[in-house]
C-alpha cells in the first residue's frame, strides 16, 4: 500500500504563525491599555464603551502574562521560550486563585491590585474577574505549560474548552445587552471575552503543523476549507444571538417581527458561505485541471499525441515492480517504421510527420485500454501490453502488422517491424528492452513488416521457447 506523505501549506503555516504574534500582541496592548485605566482612574479605558462592565485588573494583568507567555514562545532561543513558561505559570496560578475565591468566598486580596472603579459591577467583590475568565486563565496557562510535540491530544482538549467558554460569552452577550438574566457568561467583560478567544486561538495556532491546525494548514481542499470556513463557524452564533437582541432591545421589534429578520440574516450568512466555497472549489477545480494538463505535456509527445519516453519508463518501471511483487505478466512490444530515413528524403519531413501522426492513431485504435503506447524516440514506439504472454502479444503484432499494410496511405504503403518480448522473474527495463530491441533487429534482417518474438533468458527457457516470426494475416 502506498502512502502519500501530509504536506503542508506553507504559505498557511505562515499566517498562522503571523496571526500567533499579532493575537499575542493585540492582547498585551489592549490589557495594558486596561491597567492605564485602572491606575489613571479613567473607566472609558476599562470598558468597551460606557456603561459596559470593565475588564478587572487582576484579568489585564492575567492577559499582559498569557500575551507575553505566547509572544516568547516563538522565540529561537530556548531560555526566552523558558521564561515564557514561567509567564504560563503565573496566569495559570492567576485564575486557579480567583476560581478559588469564588468557589470558597474567600477574600485572597489579589483582586484588589489598583483600588475600585465604580464602573465595575455593585455587590460583588470589587475588581474581581468572572468566572469563565478565571477558568479560561487556569485553560490558557495550562496550554503554554504544556510542550507542544509532547501533549498535543491534551492541549487540543484544553484549547477546545477554552474556545466554548469564550464562544458561548459571545453568544449571550446579546442576552445580556437586554438586560435577560445575568448568567456568569453573561457577566464576562466583552473585550475579556474577544481576548480570550484570541488568546486561544493564538495558541492554537503557535504549532500550525500539530494538532487541530494540523489539517488547516494542509495543502489539500480539506485545508482550504478549514481555513475559510472554522473562524465564520465559530463566530457566527455569537453574531446570530447578538442580532437577535438588537433587534428586539435597541430597536423595539416584537420578537415575531426579530424571529424574521434573524431567519433572513441567517439565510443570508449561510448563502454567503456557501457562494464562498463554491467559488475556492471553482479556483481548486480550474488549478487542478491546469495541474493535469501540465503534468499530461509533460509526458505526451506533441506530435503523436502518445506517451513520450518519460511516461514510459514510469509505466514500465511500474510493471515491473508488479511483476516481481505479485508475479504480475505483460510484453513489451519495440515497433519501428521500416525505411522511414528513405520516406523523409523522398517526400519531405512534413509528409514524415503526418505518417508519424497516423502511427500514434493507429497504434491507440489497435490497443486495449489497459495497454500503452509510447513514442521512444524518431519513428521507434513502444508497446506495453499488461497481463499478456508472448502469444497474446502476437496477436496484436499481427492485428497492427495488418492495421499499417490496409491503410490508404497519402503517399506510399508504410509498414512497420516489431520485436517482442514477454517481462521474466528478475528484468530490469533494460534487459526487457534490449531482448525486444534484438527481436526488432531480427525482423528487419528477416525482410520487414513482420514480427518476431524474442527468446526468453536461459535461466528461464521452457520447451518450445524459440523465436518465431509473425507475419499478418
Amino acid at each position: 500500500m502506498i502512502t502519500v506523505p501530509f504536506h503542508h501549506d506553507l504559505g498557511a503555516v505562515r499566517g498562522f504563525l503571523r496571526f500567533s504574534r499579532a493575537a499575542a500582541l493585540l492582547d498585551c496592548a489592549t490589557a495594558l491599555v486596561v491597567l492605564a485605566g485602572w491606575w489613571s482612574q479613567r473607566p472609558l479605558l476599562t470598558t468597551m464603551w460606557p456603561g459596559q462592565p470593565a475588564m478587572s485588573a487582576t484579568a489585564a494583568v492575567g492577559f499582559v502574562l498569557c500575551g507575553g507567555s505566547l509572544l516568547l514562545s516563538h522565540h529561537p532561543v530556548p531560555s526566552w521560550s523558558g521564561m515564557g513558561r514561567w509567564l504560563s505559570l503565573g496566569v495559570l496560578a492567576l485564575g486557579a486563585a480567583t476560581l478559588a475565591e469564588h468557589l470558597w468566598l474567600v477574600d485572597l486580596r489579589i483582586d484588589r491590585l489598583l483600588g475600585e472603579l465604580s464602573a465595575y459591577d455593585s455587590g460583588r467583590w470589587p475588581g474581581r474577574m468572572a468566572e469563565p475568565v478565571a477558568a479560561g486563565f487556569v485553560l490558557l496557562g495550562a496550554l503554554g505549560l504544556l510542550p507542544a510535540r509532547r501533549w498535543p491530544r491534551l492541549r487540543d482538549a484544553l484549547a477546545l474548552v477554552a474556545l466554548v467558554i469564550a464562544m458561548s460569552g459571545l453568544a449571550s452577550y446579546g442576552i445580556a445587552l437586554a438586560g435577560k438574566g445575568a448568567t456568569p457568561f453573561g457577566r464576562m467583560p466583552l473585550h475579556s471575552t474577544l481576548l480570550l478567544l484570541l488568546a486561544t486561538l493564538g495558541w492554537l495556532c503557535a504549532s500550525p503543523t500539530l494538532g487541530l491546525t494540523r489539517v488547516a494548514t494542509a495543502d489539500t481542499l480539506g485545508g482550504a476549507l478549514a481555513r475559510r470556513l472554522l473562524l465564520p463557524a465559530l463566530l457566527l452564533p455569537a453574531v446570530f444571538a447578538f442580532v437577535f437582541e438588537l433587534l428586539q432591545s435597541w430597536l423595539g421589534l416584537p420578537e415575531a417581527l426579530a424571529f424574521v429578520f434573524v431567519a433572513l440574516f441567517s439565510g443570508g450568512a449561510v448563502a454567503g458561505l456557501v457562494w464562498w466555497v463554491a467559488n475556492l472549489f471553482d479556483k481548486l477545480e480550474r488549478q487542478r485541471r491546469e495541474s493535469i494538463a501540465l503534468r499530461n505535456d509533460a509526458g505526451t509527445d506533441i506530435l503523436t499525441g502518445l506517451p513520450n519516453r518519460r511516461a514510459l519508463d514510469e509505466a514500465l518501471a511500474g510493471l515491473l515492480r508488479g511483476q516481481r511483487e505479485h508475479d504480475t505478466t505483460f510484453s513489451l512490444l519495440m515497433l519501428d517504421l521500416d525505411r522511414f530515413k528513405t520516406f523523409n528524403d523522398d517526400f519531405g519531413h512534413l509528409a514524415g510527420d503526418q505518417v508519424l501522426r497516423i502511427t500514434g492513431h493507429l497504434l491507440r485504435a489497435a490497443l486495449r485500454p489497459a495497454d500503452m503506447a509510447a513514442r521512444y524516440g524518431g519513428e521507434e514506439f513502444v508497446l506495453l501490453l499488461p497481463g499478456t504472454d508472448l502469444s497474446g502479444a502476437s496477436e496484436v503484432a499481427a492485428r497492427l502488422l495488418d492495421a499499417f499494410r490496409g491503410f490508404a496511405w497519402p503517399q506510399c504503403t508504410v509498414t512497420v517491424s516489431i520485436g517482442m518480448a514477454q517481462a521474466v522473474a528478475g528484468d530490469a527495463a533494460e534487459d526487457l528492452i534490449r531482448r525486444a530491441d534484438g527481436s526488432l533487429y531480427d525482423a528487419k534482417r528477416g525482410g520487414r513488416d513482420r514480427a518476431v518474438a524474442a527468446i526468453a533468458p536461459p535461466e528461464v527457457l521452457r520447451p518450445g521457447a524459440f523465436p518465431r516470426a509473425v507475419s499478418g494475416s
